[in-house]
């Protein structure tokens, strides 16, 4: 319990509520995990969860033109019928290449390409670790550039247990979290019940997408990267306002500090 307090500070827990959410390490994420993060007093990636095929894991959308082009990490699976993401590999690095070349293609004349490429460029020519290490990495890139300070954790630091809502509430324990804070995504399998049975209270992301300069038609849940490239610094305040949280004297808005 000091550990975690001493990653996170203090006073950062609103009237003595701690909120807590995580997710497990995806690829070029879209906005609305950058929102629950800066909703989060804490956030936890869960990398030790089983690795999906043609999931978020190793793959997301940007756009190319007028349709949706998607971006993969190709893997290493032959023979591990069940890995977890911390164990998931990239199979090569011919991908770095095409997809910055994609990225390039896609964004060089918006206005803030600049501002953000290289940066992410060099992120992705440089890695040469797991797929998990590599989508921390980037977000946390993206979190910097969105002036996001809230304190990130990783499973591998803690003993979690379980899975489904068992596993958040471990998660929780773990680092004394009281609220857990859930997308709309995890309602096939969050039992508010049990969490409160184990005296932490769930609370909900409502979660509206921006809209923002895109050319027409606006094609949202892209990568985050097509906000940043789009509207620059101004995406910090977008991402801010997009959510709220959800769930009695645990509702808030994400700070603007």
């Amino acid at each position: 319990m000091e550990q975690i307090r001493n990653i996170i500070g203090p006073g950062v827990s609103r009237k003595g509520r701690f909120v807590l959410s995580g997710h497990q390490p995806v690829y070029l994420p879209g906005v609305i995990l950058f929102n629950k993060i800066a909703l989060s007093d804490a956030f936890m990636f869960v990398g030790h969860c089983q690795y999906v095929k043609k999931s978020w894991h190793s793959r997301n959308r940007i756009r190319l033109g007028d349709e949706e082009l998607w971006l993969t990490v190709p893997v290493k699976t032959a023979g591990h019928f069940v890995q977890s993401i911390n164990e998931t590999f990239p199979a090569n690095d011919f991908w770095k290449r095409k997809h910055l070349g994609s990225i390039r293609q896609a964004y060089a004349k918006t206005p803030f390409f600049r501002d953000y490429f290289p940066e992410l460029e060099a992120k992705i020519l440089s890695h040469n670790g797991s797929l998990s290490n590599l989508n921390i990495s980037i977000i946390k890139t993206i979190l910097w550039w969105l002036q996001i300070n809230t304190p990130i954790l990783d499973s591998r630091d803690y003993a979690i247990s379980g899975s489904k809502t068992a596993m958040l509430i471990s998660m929780c324990e773990a680092v004394g979290a009281t609220h857990y804070l859930s997308n709309e995504g995890a309602r096939a399998y969050v039992d508010a019940r049990q969490t409160a049975d184990a005296k932490i209270k769930h609370c909900w992301q409502g979660f509206e997408h921006p809209v923002y300069p895109q050319p027409e038609p606006f094609m949202p849940n892209l990568s985050i990267i097509d906000l940043l490239f789009n509207v620059g610094p101004s995406a910090a305040t977008m991402v801010r306002r997009s959510g709220i949280i959800l769930g009695g004297e645990a509702a808030a808005y994400a700070s603007s500090a």
